[in-house]
């Protein structure tokens, strides 16, 4: 029993300074990993955290859809060369556009008309997008200026401008359908002929490239299915404009802001550049 007792005492003695300093070292680990963790609380709560209104945009389905990350990425090279944080607000387009007109914040995706210069400071061009016709396949008409589209039913995003002629024209040379900035029902009023065409935005710059993306979109299963099945879209040739996307925010708000971000855009371009 004593040589027993004798083997025992030596490995416990051994055994005890290598569980202290395994013990130690994991305090030390969490305590690092602790610190870390506070760093960077402290870094996202340093951050100025600044509302942006951005339109919806739903599926057939009624479903959100993603903001595009030809937007989301700007946005975070924004946020990471200003120490600023986005918290987005998501509405209805003509929703957002009334509360930015009144409330006053940040919106992101007007284009400059002259009635919104009168009431907002607008940052440069963030991208562009190419305003397109979709018309019926069997239904295309030839478009070059604004007086092709005379009698005719155009549909609209409900609260967006086109352009001060365009606008100017509305319910004049042409009538306006507007509509919520969903493609499915929209779609379905060009199939069903209840429009001659609907703008469509998108930042390709050829035709083909649009019409192909615009057949792949569904439309509500409602609609008739042989319609459906036979009936494709055309995208007629030529744009109605080149619209620059910006953001923009009530006059003697904040025009430093606006400035920042105009900073912050012509660096991000100029790498843009640089790496193609």
């Amino acid at each position: 029993m004593a040589d027993l007792l004798e083997t025992r005492v030596p490995r416990n003695k051994t055994a005890q300074p290598t569980l202290v300093i395994a013990a130690c070292r994991l305090v030390l680990s969490l305590g690092v990993l602790l610190a870390a963790c506070f760093l960077l609380t402290q870094a996202s709560q340093a951050q100025t955290k600044i509302p942006l209104l951005f339109g919806e945009n739903r599926n057939e389905k009624g479903e959100m859809i993603p903001i595009p990350e030809r937007f989301t990425k700007i946005f975070t090279a924004i946020e990471k060369d200003l120490g600023i944080q986005f918290q987005l607000q998501i509405y209805p387009w003509n929703r957002a556009v009334k509360m930015a007109s009144t409330e006053g914040g940040l919106i992101f995706g007007l284009s400059l008309t002259p009635e919104r210069a009168d009431i907002f400071n607008f940052s440069e061009p963030v991208v562009y997008q190419y305003l397109w016709l979709v018309t019926r396949k069997d239904r295309q008409f030839k478009f070059t200026t604004l007086e092709d589209l005379r009698g005719k039913t155009i549909g609209v995003v409900r609260g967006s401008k086109y352009g001060g002629e365009f606008d100017k024209q509305k319910n004049i040379l042409f009538r306006a359908d507007d509509d919520i900035d969903a493609y499915g029902p929209r779609l379905k009023k060009v199939i069903n002929k209840q429009i001659d065409a609907m703008i469509f935005a998108s930042p390709l710059t050829e035709a083909k490239e649009v019409e192909s993306l615009i057949n792949t979109i569904k439309i509500p299963t409602e609609t008739d299915a042989n319609s459906v099945k036979t009936m494709r879209f055309s995208v007629l040739p030529v744009p109605v404009l080149k619209d620059g996307i910006r953001f923009a925010i009530l006059k003697n708000q904040n025009e430093a802001l606006i400035n920042d971000i105009n900073r912050s855009l012509k660096k991000y371009q100029s790498n843009l550049r640089k790496r193609n």
